[in-house]
């Protein structure tokens, strides 16, 4: 659909405002096919990461009154069953960043805890924006390729 609005209608489409609209289902149409087949591989690198962030945590937490760490994915799940995985997943993660917050913790440990979680939220976004449609702003303001 995309490929077909981009060769087939928007050079026929008379005003800039028009084309700039165009180009805005274009650009939602891409973002779209990249995240629509949630794929194991786009929610295993959502798991590895979580995963990453549990085993960096898990020493520097073990003995303490912390939220529970995320959990480990089983190679048998469903894609369902992952996306939910790494929801919960998420959720904890949340609550070890609120309990990090309230926590009275040594300086260091506590850095080194803010660290990991650093690293685990970089690690995220740079998924995200990797599995992201380039920006069509340009072509969308000015109805123009």
């Amino acid at each position: 659909m995309a490929a077909t609005l981009r060769q087939e209608v928007v050079p026929h489409v008379d005003t800039e405002f028009a084309r700039g609209q165009a180009f805005g289902v274009i650009y939602m149409l891409n973002s779209i096919a990249l995240r629509t087949s949630w794929s194991l591989e786009f929610v295993g690198e959502q798991l590895a990461a979580q995963q990453a962030l549990c085993d960096a945590l898990a020493p520097l937490l073990a003995g303490r009154d912390a939220p529970p760490l995320p959990q480990a994915a089983t190679n048998a799940a469903s894609v369902d069953a992952l996306q939910a995985l790494r929801d919960e997943n998420e959720n904890r993660i949340c609550a070890l960043i609120q309990w990090h917050g309230a926590a009275t913790l040594d300086a260091a440990l506590a850095a080194e805890i803010e660290r990991q979680l650093r690293l685990y939220m970089d690690r995220q976004l740079r998924h995200e924006l990797q599995t992201s449609a380039r920006p069509m702003f340009a072509e969308m303001s000015s109805g123009a390729e």
